[in-house]
């Protein structure tokens, strides 16, 4: 058996022999410099020609040297890792992606641990030339990213200092929802929170909710439950047998409820199921995010869809913004408008 020789990897020097040209001028073809500019494109081409025929591909590491950049960009984020891929971070992932993929960058996902000490090693050996901060800005991450003065934009994530931020409208969209309810007769509404770690929606959610009920005369209706799907349905079943005429109340027991995550409305479906209650017929269930499978369970129901993939491309190309001015771009602030999506979850009250 003969031994096996590995195949030589081409370097520049061979396609510079290839095509005649000097080693200097096809490196700046190749690894892209501001210098290739400069050259003609007939040169180009005939460069180009050469590294195909030889299968030459360019070192990342010598393009990152020579162009001071990495071409990547960490995504930032506080584990577990399915809250990426799931639910409303699925399109916004898939939003940067699209961006970054169009601008030949990628993307580094960057788990946040418990122990900030460790985050400085991630951000400060230069292996990214920015970030994207999802979900929240953590105190030591912000002073973190101060000391590395690396480009930043948070993505459905809020704080009061100074950076490039891309939210959801959750207030407008929160008040739509309510209004929704408000317009097919209902007037006792819940808004049925749970136990939420702090995030800008909660406060933006519920107060347009609050708004919404002010506004239409019933803000002594207006109830922000917490706790469990089980003992939020329970104490509907205690309260079952009201029901509301023209608008006046028969019964302790709302009609409608607007839940603050997606995953609690399709609990809320099986629980009510389960207590024999039906939707929409006896309650009306609402909520946010139009996310697998909300079009999919008995009934679909009807949603506050967010502009998700907007967000990941927004928030995509404001970080290259910041890249690419060196962080002089001033930072913007970014609301994007929520859809409302009616569905079989909803339906007049007794209907």
């Amino acid at each position: 058996m003969g031994i096996v020789v590995p195949m030589k990897r081409p370097t520049i020097s061979d396609v510079a022999r290839l095509c005649g040209l000097s080693k200097t001028t096809v490196s700046v073809i190749l690894n892209e410099t501001p210098a290739a500019s400069r050259v003609p494109v007939e040169t180009h081409q005939r460069v180009k020609q050469a590294a195909d025929q030889l299968g030459y591909r360019p070192s990342w590491r010598a393009r990152a040297l020579t162009q001071r950049r990495t071409h990547t960009i960490g995504v930032l984020y506080a584990p577990p890792m399915p809250l990426i891929v799931r639910g409303n971070y699925e399109g916004i992932m898939a939003g940067i992606n699209e961006t970054l993929t169009k601008h030949r960058y990628h993307v580094m996902f960057v788990p946040l641990g418990e122990d900030p000490g460790e985050w400085g090693d991630m951000l400060m050996d230069q292996r990214m030339d920015g970030c994207l901060v999802l979900s929240r800005l953590y105190d030591a991450l912000s002073n973190l990213l101060k000391q590395t003065r690396m480009p930043v934009t948070l993505v459905n994530a809020d704080t009061e200092l100074p950076l490039p931020v891309v939210i959801a409208d959750d207030f407008q969209g929160s008040s739509d929802l309510t209004k929704h309810l408000l317009d097919l007769g209902h007037r006792r509404v819940t808004f049925f929170l749970g136990d939420q770690p702090p995030h800008y929606s909660v406060e933006s959610r519920v107060g347009g909710y609050q708004q919404a009920m002010k506004d239409a005369g019933l803000n002594p209706y207006a109830n922000v439950v917490r706790g469990s799907v089980q003992d939020f349905v329970e104490s509907v079943t205690r309260s079952r047998g009201g029901g509301e005429s023209g608008g006046q109340s028969g019964g302790d027991r709302p009609t409608a409820v607007i839940t603050y995550t997606h995953h609690a409305a399709i609990s809320m479906l099986r629980v009510l199921w389960e207590a024999g209650l039906s939707v929409p017929k006896d309650l009306s269930v609402a909520t946010f995010s139009n996310s697998y499978p909300v079009a999919e369970v008995i009934p679909p129901l009807t949603v506050m869809a967010l502009p998700t993939e907007d967000m990941g491309r927004t928030a995509a190309e404001m970080v290259l913004e910041q890249i690419t001015t060196s962080g002089a771009a001033a930072p913007r602030r970014m609301v994007l408008k929520e859809t409302l999506i009616v569905r079989k979850s909803t339906a007049p009250p007794g209907a």
